[in-house]
């Protein structure tokens, strides 16, 4: 099993750890050349942080809330996403470059940038800011890239780095929570994530809890910046992000593959379709786009499932807000409508692992099927302990769940040479307060093999059509899931004004 004691070669480098928490201009070179990809490194601690950057010179509209993206080819392009605020900001860019191994500290923070990008500005919703956003394209496979944001007139960001994409075949790691918020419970999460330095991070839902006041996610995002200015962050956006404009606060200031608000892409040996599960519906999202979101990932997963039994990946993630199924008290099941509908498609394809939020616990069920233990089934993986307040279990779990408790935390995934290997750390003590010291708590493990050449083979299938897919029940399958989400949200106004939800 994954543990936290494991062998060396499976712990993150010390060395690249450090160079993700700094930033640049602090790390001498020896350090850099070691830098890129999750392997290696002696396991020991990491030491302290070394010494920020030196603050930029402040413009007139400096930039703030950067976060990282992948919008393309993982190994060759970054999305950089930041905000500005007011509507009159000069024209933005994105400047950067790799790390040359003949670099000091001093070039790295401050030496010219070879390559640039203009950002596109599009305007954020409900507040006089805009969204800044440009393509790092072209870089290095190899090399830590080193950037900055911003522009003469309006500022600068200080220069970050980013560490390179694992080659394919290469182990890589990434984490996983939902339900964050800006509480300490979410700060926690987003230190110790950041200590971690995963390849990736995914957020799978309520990621602010803005609830219609946008400046919660001014907020959220400088909370995130350290983290997010030096890590690619994915997202996928949940019931609360329907509060602000009906999804336009998310996708007005997030930027992700495909349609933004659900996308498919690949990672090393690993397929990902993210999705709203329907939490937008009656907001931005129609029940025609509904439709179309559920006919992409009939496609996205089919194509995924051929692909996996040609053997150019080992696994199927499936990435939303809402659970399928469910031991959180009061929720089981959410949507039995739409649940039926999803998990069918998640079935077909051989789906390996869904990786889910919404309900403030963590459960971990075994492989399944339909609401039943199942060994040809998909495992989901609940981490909805990101930051906001926690819920209540079931006295008696359904047979499925594997593990299941209330805590604070986040989910870490190594994976490598057909083998996904996970450890649930909480942030918080089983008391759930916060011990102050940054310390974590392994909660659970848990391992995933890929499938057999049989199994794979089996679920190649080709895509079905609309009647198909959709059936001829599928208005009432709208009607069922906007009801679903009008009680949830009547529900909330009547829990604590809505603040545990």
């Amino acid at each position: 099993m994954f543990k936290d004691d494991i062998s060396p070669g499976l712990l993150p480098d010390p060395v690249r750890r450090r160079l993700l928490r700094a930033g640049a201009g602090a790390l001498a070179l020896p350090l850099l050349q070691a830098c890129g990809g999750s392997g290696g490194g002696d396991g020991s601690t990491p030491g302290p942080d070394p010494t920020p950057p030196p603050p930029q010179p402040v413009g007139t509209h400096p930039p703030r809330g950067l976060h990282v993206s992948f919008s393309d080819d993982p190994y060759s392009t970054r999305t950089l996403t930041w905000f500005t605020d007011g509507s009159d900001a000069p024209a933005s860019a994105v400047e950067y470059g790799p790390v040359e191994p003949d670099m000091d500290e001093a070039e790295i923070a401050g030496a010219a940038f070879p390559m640039r990008a203009e950002a596109s500005a599009d305007a954020v919703y409900d507040v006089d800011a805009l969204c800044q956003s440009a393509v790092a394209g072209g870089i290095s496979s190899e090399r830590p890239l080193r950037y900055r944001v911003g522009s003469d007139e309006g500022g600068w960001s200080p220069t970050y780095l980013l560490a390179p994409t694992p080659m394919a075949d290469a182990g890589f790691r990434f984490c996983h929570y939902g339900d964050q918020s800006t509480s300490e419970a979410a700060r926690a999460v987003t230190a110790a994530v950041s200590e971690r330095a995963p390849d990736f991070l995914m957020i799978v839902g309520d990621l602010s809890y803005a609830n219609g006041e946008q400046p919660v996610w001014d907020t959220y995002f400088d909370m995130l910046e350290p983290l997010a200015a030096r890590i690619p962050v994915m997202t996928t956006p949940g019931n609360h992000e329907a509060k602000d404009g009906g999804g336009d606060g998310y996708d007005s200031r997030i930027r992700q593959p495909g349609q933004n608000f659900y996308y498919g892409f690949d990672y090393g040996r690993v397929h990902f379709f993210c999705s709203t599960a329907g939490c937008l519906l009656d907001g931005v999202i129609s029940a025609a786009s509904l439709a179309t979101e559920l006919l992409a990932m009939e496609a996205d997963l089919a194509q995924a499932a051929l692909r996996r039994a040609r053997g150019e990946i080992d696994f199927i993630a499936v990435a939303q807000h809402y659970t399928i199924w469910t031991n959180e008290d009061g929720r089981n099941p959410a949507n039995l409508s739409l649940v039926l509908l999803e998990e069918q498609i998640l079935l077909r394809y051989g789906v390996d692992l869904l990786l889910v939020g919404h309900d403030h616990i963590y459960e971990r069920s075994k492989p399944m099927a339909f609401g039943r233990a199942s060994d040809g089934g998909y495992v989901q993986v609940t981490q909805g302990g990101g930051g906001q307040s926690l819920y209540e279990l079931l006295e008696t779990p359904a047979d499925w769940s594997a593990y299941n408790t209330l805590r604070h935390g986040f989910t870490e995934y190594w994976v490598e040479g057909g083998v996904i290997r996970g450890t649930s750390y909480a942030v918080d003590r089983a008391d759930n307060n916060l011990p102050g010291d940054g310390s974590l708590e392994v909660i659970d493990s848990f391992e995933l093999t890929a499938r057999n050449a049989a199994a794979r083979a089996a679920f190649a299938q080709p895509a079905r059509s609309q009647a198909e897919v959709l059936g001829r029940d599928w208005s009432a399958v709208v009607q069922h899931t906007l009801k679903r989400n009008a009680v949830h949200d009547a529900e909330e106004v009547q829990a604590i004004g809505g603040a545990a939800y």
